[in-house]
């Protein structure tokens, strides 16, 4: 026989349980609200641990609402999010989308993972565990904003057990974006596995975006962007990678069209992403007008 559960929890779940699951500012800012009610905690953690794909997603909203107050507090957030990661026994791909969008934001707010995590203590947390997978996300992912390809793989050295899909395309983002030919086996390998999780190909495609004279690199990012990941079609990030391997195959006006798209496409708050797409531009105008003056003059 169940037990009817107490009216402050049972406020508190259904308050929950009306959240709209995009995470969208406004999604956001009622689930920081629904914090301050009396038995929040313990409606989150039913949320976490409901067989409800869409409760269960609305429980990670209020996770993310959660970890993201403690990052303007300064506090550690990274502990924060692991242990909530680890109450709902995430999978990885929840633990790749959380801490992939918290690490971003906090880096950009100065709250960075690398204040709070260093390699050995990451080291140190099992991987296999969804406390120690999300700290290895979140100071991986970390490392790859940053560019510290060489932090990544001095970090990798002497690993040897098995990992999810989205760490080991943490691995294959720094062979990749050091130019190192082995990176494209370790992509394959990633791909046969995660093809279907946006977070792990986004990693990829970052990593062949950022390396030099790999084989076949822009059309391999062309076939990146045709996964099943991005069946529901290319965000902004998507299509922007997609103008840099267009523009590597003189593919300009092609490539006019993929960034102008993802420039449209934007909100009002993806700053970083629109400068990134207006440098695009740039070089695009740039590199067709050479490429046509060269054809004009040896032609």
């Amino acid at each position: 026989m169940s037990m009817e559960p107490e009216p402050a929890l049972r406020q508190a779940v259904e308050a929950v349980a009306a959240l709209s699951a995009d995470a969208t500012p406004v999604a956001e800012h009622t689930a920081g609200g629904l914090w301050r009610l009396p038995r929040a905690a313990d409606a989150v953690t039913r949320a976490l641990r409901s067989g409800d794909r869409a409760v269960r997603d609305r429980g990670w909203l209020m996770v993310r609402t959660r970890v993201t107050e403690e990052i303007g507090s300064g506090r550690d957030w990274t502990r924060e999010a692991a242990t909530w990661l680890a109450c709902g026994d995430a999978r990885w791909e929840e633990s790749a989308r959380i801490t992939a969008d918290l690490a971003w934001r906090a880096r950009a707010e100065g709250r960075s993972a690398l204040l709070f995590l260093t390699g050995g203590h990451v080291a140190a947390t099992d991987p296999a565990t969804p406390y120690g997978r999300a700290l290895w996300h979140c100071f991986l992912t970390t490392l790859r904003y940053d560019f510290r390809c060489a932090a990544i793989e001095e970090f990798f050295t002497g690993v040897s057990q098995p990992l999810d899909p989205y760490s080991e395309a943490m691995r294959a983002f720094a062979l990749l974006g050091r130019s190192r030919p082995e990176g494209l086996g370790l992509l394959t390998a990633v791909m046969a596995r995660a093809a279907h999780d946006e977070k792990v190909v986004h990693a990829l495609l970052h990593g062949l975006w950022l390396g030099e004279d790999l084989p076949g690199q822009p059309e391999r990012m062309l076939e990146l962007l045709r996964a099943p990941a991005f069946a529901d079609g290319l965000g902004a990030e998507a299509l922007y990678r997609r103008a840099s391997a267009l523009r590597r195959l003189r593919r300009f006006d092609e490539a006019l069209t993929a960034v102008q798209t993802a420039i449209d496409s934007l909100d009002p708050g993806q700053t970083v992403v629109h400068a990134d797409c207006v440098r695009e531009r740039a070089l695009i105008l740039a590199e067709r007008d050479l490429h046509r003056d060269g054809g004009t003059r040896f032609g």
